[in-house]
Parts: structure tokens; sequence; C-alpha cells
């Protein structure tokens, strides 16, 4: 024998869920894809999901879980709801389930991702990938983050009725070739939701909008990325939520208000709001851990050797 695992598909729904995981736990020499089975009850759905990431989801190492596919009638977006993909048969009741299971299991593929792509018209069947490369919507350490550029602004417009699990806790919109209406609208809709709204910028002549809480100013060709990476890193140093609040009281952005209220006017609130320029930049780090320190204008957050980072207020 050379060792190498048996390939199985499972199935799990609201009903077997309890019978069916204990099978794929105790058959460790089978590798499982598990696929979820979304029905138009959403409670149900919810609590399936929500089961299933208690045996496939380690929040401290995982950014979703890699080995399940959720078949659906609905549409939905597999960053949204943390796993490899969503498959949605464009007839649900000719499927072919178990001729899926068989080209699954008796073919070899350089990766979930090949097979679900390579079967989708053979299966009629649409599908939806996690992207980890230019995401949108993703979490960091249990906090949802939404990206909003010239890139992703026509996806968020286009796709943004497919999330159902998603609260973007912080909003990044990527500034820097200037005054961007689309995205200024985008704030605008779901802006309201965030905790922190932070404008990246690569230059100080950017006409400024309230809609964003700060602005980073990044002076370097691949500002966007240095700023992600930023905030990435900042989240997965303390424990959910403590990073959130953390970065907050830093950049003194107030608790909002979340609860609707007829006598609530928007624009008057936005008017108040500080003008509140930061500059962030990176450098080589001068220390083996971790560690942050903290004044009223100055954030120094060393990752290691490799690289620290310096946010300043302007």
């Amino acid at each position: 024998m050379n060792g190498k695992k048996l390939k199985k598909i499972a199935l799990l729904t609201y009903e077997n869920f309890e019978s069916e995981i204990q099978n794929i736990l105790l058959n460790s020499n089978v590798e499982y894809l598990v696929m979820l089975y979304f029905t138009s009850n959403m409670a149900k759905n919810t609590i399936l999901l929500e089961n299933t990431k208690k045996y496939f989801f380690n929040s401290l190492k995982d950014i979703y879980m890699k080995n399940i596919v959720i078949i659906s009638q609905k549409e939905y977006l597999a960053n949204d709801i943390c796993v490899k993909g969503i498959i949605v048969p464009k007839d649900m009741l000719s499927f072919d389930y178990f001729k899926f299971t068989l080209v699954y299991e008796n073919t070899d593929y350089n990766s979930i991702d090949d097979f679900l792509k390579e079967n989708a018209s053979k299966f009629n069947y649409n599908l939806d990938l996690y992207n980890e490369n230019s995401s949108w919507i993703y979490f960091q350490n249990k906090t949802g983050i939404l990206i909003i550029n010239k890139d992703t602004k026509n996806e968020i417009l286009k796709n943004y009725h497919k999330v159902k699990f998603f609260t973007p806790e912080i909003i990044l919109a990527v500034l820097g070739e200037g005054y961007d209406e689309e995205i200024i609208k985008l704030l605008k809709l779901i802006g309201a939701d965030a905790h922190i709204t932070i404008g990246f910028i690569n230059k100080m002549a950017i006409p400024y909008t309230k809609r964003t809480d700060s602005y980073f100013f990044i002076e370097d060709s691949n500002f966007e990325q240095l700023g992600r990476e930023f905030i990435n890193e900042f989240l997965n140093l303390k424990s959910y939520p403590n990073g959130i609040v953390e970065l907050k009281n830093f950049l003194n952005i107030p608790d909002k208000n979340f609860e609707a209220d007829m006598n609530y006017d928007e624009e008057r609130e936005i008017n108040k709001k500080e003008i509140k320029y930061y500059s962030l930049k990176l450098k080589n780090g001068d220390s083996l851990k971790k560690e942050l320190l903290l004044n009223n204008n100055e954030l120094i957050f060393n990752t290691g050797l490799a690289k620290k980072y310096l946010l300043k207020k302007l």
C-alpha cells in the first residue's frame, strides 16, 4: 500500500449531521470532501454551518474551510461563508449527485478547485470559489473586512445581494487615484454599518470625503497591499474583538449608534467629523517578538525583525 487516502464525498444536512459527522471523524483513512446541503430554511442552514465550523474551522489558523462545499438552490458567496466553494445547480431536481460523487472519487485532480471548475459545465451548475488573492470581502480573526477599490466596486454592486452572513466591521476604501464618485456612493450605502472606515491614499492632494473615519497616507507604489497587510496583522495580534477596539481608540473614532432613529440627520452627523490624516510607514523591525507601543499620536507595531509599522497622526 502506498498510504494514499481514499477520496470520498460526504453530504451533510441539518437532519443527518450528528450521525454523518461521526462517520467522518472515525474514518481517518479517508480524505473527505464535505458537502453541506442548504435548503430554503435559513435558520436550519445557519445551524448546519455553525455545527460544521466546530469541526472544520480553527479561527486561529484557518482563513476558510478548505474541504467544505455548499450545494444550494440560492446563490451565496464562498468568501461570505468561509467555505471552499458554492455550487448552484441550474436545476436541482436533475442534478446527478451520485454521478458527481463517482467522478470525484475515481478521478485524480490537482485540487478541489480544479474538480469543481472542470465539472461545472458537465453537471450544469454555477460556481463561486473562495478568493484568497483579490477578495472584496473576507474575515480576519473573525473580523469582517470589506475592500472597496476601482476593481471591486462593480463586483460589490453586482453581488452584495448574495451576502447573508457577512457584516463589514472594517471598510477599507482605496482612494489613491483621486475622488471616485462610485466609491463614495458605496461608502454612503454600506459605510454606516462599519465600526471603522479607512481611506488608503498615496498622495495628499485628494479631495477629502467625510464618509471615511480616517485617511492613511502610504507613500508606496503598493500602498493598498501595505495598508491591508497592516490591518490584517494588527487584527491577528489580539483576540477578537480587542483588535478593533484598540485601533478604534487610537484613531479616536467614537462608538457608532446602529439603531434606527427617525430623527437622525446623517449629513449633519457626517459634517461633525474631524478630518483625520495618518501616515503609515513600513520599516525593518527591531524586536524578535510581536509588540505594540502606543502614545497619543503614534502607533508602533513590531512584527519581528522582518518589519514594523509606524502609524502617526499628521
